[in-house]
Parts: structure tokens; sequence; C-alpha cells
């Protein structure tokens, strides 16, 4: 089989499992059809000054190097000097391990172009070997902090330089594509979208007693769970029986909200943090998704919803618009508190209208690990083999 090496900036990892897990799940639709061999390396503030760690993981065809390295100085600016040098430096390490155990890749695969794009300059420069990114990053939008326009200049120089060098990039959504294009830096692009497990996230039957809305999040300001509360004020105000799940990191903040909203543990539920299986179950169990983000890439949780077969209401943001249509959902402004409390009245009525198997059959067909992974396999053997 082909031999990949990916090049992951983000991937879960012992300081946090769930950093770019959306990346792994697209590891393990490829490694169906490749030979996958992941690198991540980060920053571990719990090593003693100056050591280094590596640690190997193999499932079938997908073998994960993850390298981690402490603090090098206790000076702000010369830490972040030589910790650059480290991280090259380790990411050069690695790769021995690599070609001494698996022979040179075919190809490399860039997951989120900075900083792990470097050792890809490197090895096209020196070995010439080709290489592609997948960029999920939404430092490409303006209005996101930070961003590639205000950071580091030397930074987003090497940033856009690995773009350029790239042989394409792929994107999980045509609006984060055309935004670095039309913006950043102008390269070739093709739209890949996010996996979904669909052993996991897939449609059953389920009619909660009580109309069930479900938002899962980490509960930060970009996914604005202030404006959900205030819209389920309005909706309740409005006479509507219904709930609102909210599964993600609980905080006092929200919780005083939803007491001074007079919708606490009557409307409105907090679950706190759960596992990824627990998120399926959770959905299975609700009604519709409700998505208030003031900006989005692609997100996942929308695709999973959509694979268990619910309507989903979300803001016209990033590539959300690409997958939720009139069939599936409704779409509202971001801010727009007052459409968001008319758009969770709107589904409530019309909700017989949505055919809920037929939403998961056409979601899970989209977003499953084979048909994701057939389409990075498409793109590899033209890029191996060119005609």
């Amino acid at each position: 089989m082909t031999k990949l090496l990916w090049l992951a900036s983000w991937y879960p990892n012992r300081i946090n499992p769930f950093d770019g897990d959306f990346i792994e799940r697209h590891a393990k639709a490829v490694s169906r059809f490749a030979d996958v061999t992941v690198m991540f390396i980060t920053k571990d503030t719990s090593l003693p000054r100056g050591q280094f760690v590596i640690e190997k993981t193999t499932d079938n065809s997908l073998t994960v190097y993850r390298g981690y390295y402490g603090l090098s100085s206790s000076g702000k600016w010369l830490e972040k000097i030589i910790s650059y040098r480290n991280f090259k430096n380790l990411q050069k390490e690695i790769y021995k391990h690599v070609i001494a155990e698996q022979g040179k890749p075919d190809l490399v695969h860039v997951q989120v172009a900075m900083k792990a794009g470097l050792l890809a300059l490197y090895l096209k420069q020196h070995y010439k070997i080709p290489f592609l990114v997948t960029e999920h990053w939404s430092g490409y939008y303006k209005y996101c902090t930070p961003n590639v326009y205000s950071g580091n200049r030397l930074l987003n120089r090497l940033n856009k330089k690995v773009l350029q060098q790239a042989a394409l990039t792929i994107t999980v959504s045509d609006h984060l594509g055309k935004t670095i294009t039309d913006n950043f830096v102008a390269v070739p692009f093709k739209k890949i979208p996010n996996v979904v497990d669909t052993h996991l996230f897939f449609y059953q039957p389920s009619a909660p007693q009580r109309f069930r809305f479900i938002h899962p999040s980490g509960m930060v300001p970009v996914k604005n769970p202030e404006g959900i509360l205030s819209a389920c004020r309005m909706v309740k105000e409005k006479g509507y029986d219904f709930e609102v799940l909210m599964l993600g990191a609980e905080n006092d903040r929200l919780v005083k909200l939803a007491e001074q909203l007079g919708i606490y543990n009557s409307h409105v539920f907090f679950k706190g943090t759960v596992s990824y299986a627990e998120v399926a179950a959770s959905m299975q169990q609700s009604s519709a998704l409700l998505l208030f983000s003031r900006h989005e890439n692609m997100s996942c949780v929308v695709l999973e919803a959509l694979c268990c077969g619910l309507p989903v209401i979300g803001t016209r943001v990033g590539g959300i618009p690409e997958v939720v249509t009139d069939a599936n959902g409704l779409l509202v402004d971001n801010e727009n508190i007052s459409q968001l409390a008319e758009a969770m009245c709107t589904m409530m009525d019309r909700y017989q209208s949505y055919n809920r198997a037929a939403i998961a059959a056409a979601a899970s067909a989209a977003f499953n690990y084979d048909t994701v992974g057939k389409q990075h396999k498409a793109i590899y053997e033209t890029m191996i083999n060119p005609v």
C-alpha cells in the first residue's frame, strides 16, 4: 500500500485528548486504504527542563508518533526561540525513526500548515518528497483571534510558504478554501469534508416526551451559549414546552445566567463534559441540534447530528450553509437572538415535515470513513502517479 507520512499540528495527546480529534478520524479513514504514519509534537511543561519523550502506538495500518519536549528557558522570548528549535529537532529525530522502521514515505500530508509543515518543506527540498496540506484552522478569517493577518510575521511568511510549496491544499469547507485564496495566498484547493464515526452517530427512531434541543460544545464565547440561553427565555415566554441539553464544560457564569432567566433545570439542563460516545447517545435521544456559533469552519457537531437524523438550527457562518438546507434544518444570522428564538419555534411547529431517516441516510453516505477515505485515496494516487 501507499506509504503516507502525516505531519499533524494538532492531534489527540496526553495533555489534551481532544486536540484535533477530527484529524485523528481523518487518519483512521485514510488508513483503510494506505499505510499512515502520523507525527505530532507538542510542549509538555510537566517534563524536566530540556527533556524529550517519544511515544509510539500502532493500530493496524495507522502508526502514531507523539513527541513531547519540556521547557527550555525561564525567559519568555528566549523560551519561544529555543522551543521552536526543539520542535524542529524533535521532528527530525522522529523522522529518523520512521525511515529506519518503514523507509521513505511516498507522500507527505500536512494537517494544519503551521508548525508541522516546516518538516514538509525540508523533506521536499532535500529528498524531493511531494506534500499536500489539509487546513482546518479558522485563523484565516480576519474576525478570528488569533489570525494570520495579525500574528508573528515570520511564522506567517512560513505559513504562506508551506501552502505555496504544497501540491494541493485541502479544506473541509469551500468557504475556508475561498477565504485562504482570496485573502491570504492564491493556491489550488479541493474540499474534502470532516469525517463522522457512523458506528457511533447513526439514526435511531426516538421521540422524547418533551421536545429536546441538544447543544454540545466547549461553552466558549465563539459558540455563544449566552445567546442560546437568552433565546430559550424568549421561546419559554411564547408558551412552548421544550428543553435544551447543554453538553460541555459547565461553568458558574452560565448557570447563574440560566437561573436569572428563569430557565435553569426547567428548560435548560447542563450535563458537563461527556465522552464522544455519550454525545452520540444523547443526540440519538434528542429532537434537534441547536448551534449559535459566531464563526465556524466546518462544525463536526453539525455533521454528527445530521448522521443521527437530527434537523439542525445553525448560523450562516463558515461552511455551515454548505450542509444545512431547507430539507434538514434552519439557518439564522449569528448574534441575532430574536431570529434564533423564532427558528426554535418554527422547528417545533413544523418538526413532522423533516424526514429524519432521509437526513441520516444522506449525511452518513457523505461523511462516513469509507467515503472520506476514498476521496483522499484518489488525490494521493493522482499525485504519486500523475498522468
